[in-house]
């Protein structure tokens, strides 16, 4: 880890010949966290601004960052995102994520600005891109990735611990997007120097499969190689992977890994769009299903992706899928028939 994240603050230096203030000190943030709270934005002054250049400074950067790792882990611990939030628990995390993501890109600028391309430079745009992805911010991510994978990468000196989950992220990201079209994931893959991802590695191979499973509604083969277990399998893999997706933990070592939250959240946003998908299949294929059977459950649950891949999510059974579909006027039950489901044809 950087020393530039463990840096402590210093006492304010005192100066000579004025007596320290009596009485009761007025309460609230410390200047300096004040100061930083409202730094001017390198994009919006454009050095007209008062300090409007003050994020072109690398150490204001480097304290900037210390600060913003407050915010981090304000927000992670704070704000868990949970299968069972109310509507304002919801907007309250959001809320809070979006704050967080605005703070980095402004940093970002001022980095931009002065065209940074060290260590320091790379751990600020693959913590924002781990954010955006696990606070589902596409918008973000989209303007972070062309500046991280490949070109921070290829700029920036070695080492390179966190280059497969970024890679393998912003495939991902492209996936989710887009889809169901594949046109901008095969550019930024195009896009990627064989070195940084060599086409006959595991991850390679793994996303090329995730693709073409996709693209040939092949949803079988897709359930089963996004699943936490054949996930898990690929990344302890590869020890650089590995080490990639637990370096970002946050500081109270609740949560996991930045990464992996990332990693997770956007397989969950491709397995809740490729199950829409399947769903409409199966609509105008099917009259009816029959749930009495193990083997039909297992089926429809393999098909939709039933099995929740983040720990805010809710695994479902098919038949409660079924009978949440009953709701939108999708299905209903056979009358005079134990689990057996009448399936009306998408229109």
């Amino acid at each position: 880890m950087s020393s530039w994240r463990n840096q402590q603050s210093r006492p304010a230096h005192r100066g000579r010949g004025r007596a320290a203030p009596r009485g009761p000190q007025p309460s609230g943030p410390p200047k300096k966290q004040i100061q930083m709270e409202h730094i001017a934005s390198v994009s919006r002054s454009s050095g007209i601004e008062k300090d409007g250049d003050t994020l072109k400074d690398w150490k204001v950067q480097e304290e900037y960052r210390v600060f913003l790792q407050g915010k981090v882990d304000d927000v992670l611990n704070k704000y868990p995102r949970r299968a069972t939030e109310s509507e304002k628990e919801t907007n309250q995390r959001i809320n809070a994520q979006e704050n967080v993501l605005i703070l980095f890109r402004k940093l970002r600028e001022g980095i931009s600005a002065t065209r940074r391309c060290d260590s320091f430079a790379l751990e600020v745009y693959e913590t924002s891109l781990y954010l955006a992805a696990a606070f589902e911010s596409p918008k973000q991510s989209t303007s972070i990735i062309p500046h991280l994978v490949p070109s921070l990468y290829v700029s920036s000196p070695a080492p390179h611990d966190n280059l497969l989950a970024s890679v393998v992220i912003s495939l991902l990201h492209h996936l989710v997007v887009a889809y169901p079209s594949q046109s901008s994931f095969r550019q930024h893959f195009a896009s990627i120097p064989s070195g940084l991802i060599p086409r006959n590695s595991a991850a390679s191979k793994w996303i090329v499969s995730l693709a073409k499973s996709l693209r040939t509604q092949n949803y079988a083969a897709f359930e089963l190689s996004t699943r936490p277990s054949s996930i898990s399998r690929l990344f302890e893999g590869f020890n650089d992977l590995s080490s990639a997706l637990k370096s970002m933990s946050i500081s109270s070592g609740e949560g996991g890994s930045l990464s992996r939250q990332a990693l997770s959240g956007l397989v969950h946003s491709l397995r809740s769009k490729a199950r829409e998908t399947t769903w409409e299949i199966i609509r105008s294929a099917y009259r009816e299903v029959s749930c009495t059977n193990e083997e039909t459950q297992t089926w429809l649950g393999s098909s939709l992706c039933l099995q929740s891949v983040v720990p805010y999510g809710r695994g479902i059974g098919a038949e409660d899928w079924l009978e949440q579909q009953s709701m939108h006027g999708h299905t209903r039950h056979k009358d005079g028939v134990v689990g057996r489901w009448i399936i009306y044809k998408a229109r």
